[in-house]
């Protein structure tokens, strides 16, 4: 029988490496873009973090991580309509 929280934790994983992958191909290439959307599944990851600890019970920390989700996601628009 699977954990409850197996799901977010591989969705969280997986994005993680894809980010870093993402990120330092990036950051060499000079993919603008693509660093954007690095930024993105960043926030999809803290999003995956969030929804754990808000199904453990430990709720603080969950909005404290869906707060920099969103942060993230605003300042990720932002500069993707900016540039």
């Amino acid at each position: 029988m699977r954990h409850p929280h197996e799901r977010f934790a591989l969705i969280e994983i997986v994005t993680l490496g894809i980010v870093v992958l993402f990120g330092v191909f990036a950051l060499i290439k000079g993919y603008v873009f693509l660093l954007l959307f690095t930024f993105l599944l960043l926030s999809v990851s803290l999003c995956c973090d969030a929804l754990i600890h808000l199904q453990t019970g430990n709720t603080p920390h969950a909005g404290k991580q869906f707060a920099r989700a969103l942060i993230l996601v605003i300042f990720t628009i932002y500069l993707f309509f900016k540039l």
